[in-house]
């Protein structure tokens, strides 16, 4: 796993990337700038779940090698879909349900619940159910920002305190 170290750094070049990106798109007429605000928000994002992920509970778990089966089975559908072989979605509208059921599990089963826990946990639903309702067009794409926004409050729960106490690195 990357250290805590590493994941800050990526997390802070997504933020630069998607306030470039964001300038860029609102005051210029510079061609794909939105690339740089996607990107970026896909950086802050995946650089926070590692960054929680290593530093929390839950891979020390069994519900963790729950949703790594999981994903595999969300990873199946997805080649079934982009094979155009039936039952695609079913198969990844059950792995996210999956997911969010068995992280749902694991959190009820904690003793001692944080904000961050909350956070964490209403981002894995929003970010799952999100994907099975966008994937029958239910949902806008739009969706995603939510879940950025939820990530980006998770991590501010996380690192203030650590960055206050100068132990964010350690």
């Amino acid at each position: 796993m990357l250290s805590n170290q590493t994941l800050t750094i990526l997390i802070i070049l997504g933020v630069l990337m998607s306030v470039t990106g964001l300038f860029l798109s609102s005051f210029t007429t510079v061609a794909n700038s939105d690339f740089l605000l996607t990107w970026g928000l896909w950086l802050i994002e995946m650089g926070g779940m590692f960054l929680l992920l290593s530093n929390g509970t839950f891979l020390k778990t069994i519900y963790s090698r729950i949703v790594m089966g999981l994903l595999a089975v969300v990873l199946i559908g997805s080649a079934f879909k982009i094979m155009h072989w039936p039952f695609g979605n079913p198969i990844l509208v059950g792995g996210c349900i999956g997911i969010v059921i068995s992280y749902l599990i694991h959190f009820l089963k904690k003793p001692i619940k944080k904000r961050i826990d909350y956070l964490k946990m209403v981002w894995v639903i929003v970010l799952y159910i999100g994907a099975a309702l966008r994937l029958y067009h239910i949902i806008p794409r739009d969706y995603r920002i939510l879940t950025t926004v939820l990530m980006i409050l998770a991590l501010m729960d996380y690192m203030l305190p650590k960055i206050k106490n100068k132990t964010l690195f350690e």
